[in-house]
């Protein structure tokens, strides 16, 4: 998936000079970018110029002002216009380099064959398969090192900056204008070799290459990411608003999930795949998934983690189980409420200890509204008693209104749970 944004900024300058495209040694400048991209885990690789990215910009900028990009502030005005037109950033500059890193889709929840009884009974959450083993963000800073490691080696004369997913650059249109893929209905770059399950970087060089043609296809008339989307984020095809979006509001999203869109968000506690495994394109290209062995248990990110685990995780123990992943972005508290969203809607009612825990234990406002939400969902009698007893001593008005809604929506309890 084309996701992220924090990350370093280092231009990586030598001294200047404009480098052509000449063989160095038997080998073309654009040969030599391409097997040390292949050595780094690089799969598509394509060329364009530093023009303006016009079109890019002025989408950006429309999307600002209809709102579709609320509740991300990083994402400003002054960020599209540097990205809008990077050779004015780098003047130096004269080719861009985009990058294509695939990464394996999640296999089926929790694979086949036989497991004990007691952890088959747990509920389980999903996270977005990008954001499995370590952060995207380091793999691959480290990736362009190695390539600019190698490319320096051979002229002292070379410049260049990196774009991680950071430094105010349209990945997905470069990428586009670069040849390597086009942009989906689902707002994704749908790479040549692996669909859109691909990370995605590039590179400024002041290397004098020849540029690549954009892709002339397309997705036809498929909208099957389109109609996959159950919040109804993909108002039309590119148009993405993200605040509907449940990676947005499993990552970026701050305070309670509005209740609207709770019972929409499935099982995700970190992300959503849903486009993507819709996108027939993906059937055919996407990389092998990821083994089944991932799936069950372990520290870090897996496609399929234990919810209560989630929710009653302490602060010192996110901290230690997602260091140096994409998921230690969420925050514990957010990581948490999603979790809480999660078990409501899967309807086991094992999970009403873990969120009378939370209820009564949990620090954050967020995780203690999101399980009295879930525990209203589950019903019964001890669900009821738990939202009952906390409403006497719960004192965040935001939570208290949960609570008072949970209690509303629980008919009198008949018999035990």
């Amino acid at each position: 998936m084309n996701h992220g944004k924090a990350g370093p900024h280092n231009a990586g300058v030598r001294a200047s000079s404009s480098l052509s495209s000449t063989s160095t040694g038997q080998l073309s400048w654009r040969q030599i970018l391409e097997v040390e991209a292949r050595r780094q885990g690089f799969q598509d690789l394509g060329v364009t110029d530093l023009s303006p990215f016009r079109v890019a910009g002025d989408r950006a900028r429309r999307a600002l002002e209809q709102g579709r990009l609320a509740g991300m502030p990083w994402y400003h005005p002054e960020r599209v216009r540097q990205a809008t037109d990077l050779s004015r950033r780098f003047p130096w500059g004269r080719s861009l380099v985009a990058l294509a890193y695939p990464y394996a889709p999640a296999s089926r929840p929790l694979g086949p064959g036989p497991r004990p009884v007691a952890e088959a009974r747990r509920p389980r959450g999903r996270v977005a398969a990008y954001a499995l083993g370590d952060d995207y963000h380091l793999r691959l800073d480290r990736a362009l090192h190695g390539m600019i490691e190698a490319l320096s080696g051979r002229s002292a004369g070379l410049r260049w900056h990196r774009f991680v997913d950071h430094g105010w650059a349209f990945d997905r249109a470069i990428a586009e204008r670069a040849g390597i893929g086009f942009c989906g209905k689902h707002t994704q770059l749908i790479s040549r070799s692996s669909g859109s399950y691909v990370l995605l970087a590039s590179l400024v060089l002041s290397l004098e290459l020849p540029a690549d043609r954009p892709s002339k296809r397309g997705c036809g008339t498929c909208v099957a990411c389109l109609s996959s989307c159950p919040t109804a984020a993909l108002a039309a095809p590119g148009v993405l608003t993200a605040p509907l979006c449940i990676s947005y509001l499993t990552i970026e999203h701050e305070g309670p999930i509005p209740a609207p869109l709770r019972s929409q968000m499935g099982s995700w506690v970190f992300g959503c795949d849903l486009c993507q495994e819709a996108c027939p394109i993906n059937a055919r290209l996407s990389p092998p998934p990821v083994p089944t062995g991932l799936a069950s248990s372990g520290l870090g990110p897996v496609p399929f983690p234990d919810l209560l685990e989630l929710l009653l995780l302490t602060e010192p123990a996110f901290e230690e189980r997602f260091r140096g992943t994409t998921v230690r972005r969420s925050g514990r508290a957010r990581l948490a409420r999603n979790a809480a969203v999660a078990l409501g809607n899967q309807g086991n009612r094992a999970a009403v200890p873990g969120l009378t825990r939370a209820l009564q234990d949990d620090p954050s406002p967020w995780v203690r509204g999101a399980s009295a939400w879930a525990l209203a969902r589950l019903g019964g009698r001890m669900a009821r008693l738990a939202v009952g007893r906390a409403l006497a001593r719960e004192r965040d008005p935001a939570v208290l209104e949960e609570l008072q809604t949970a209690l509303a929506a629980m008919p009198a309890p008949v018999g035990a749970v």
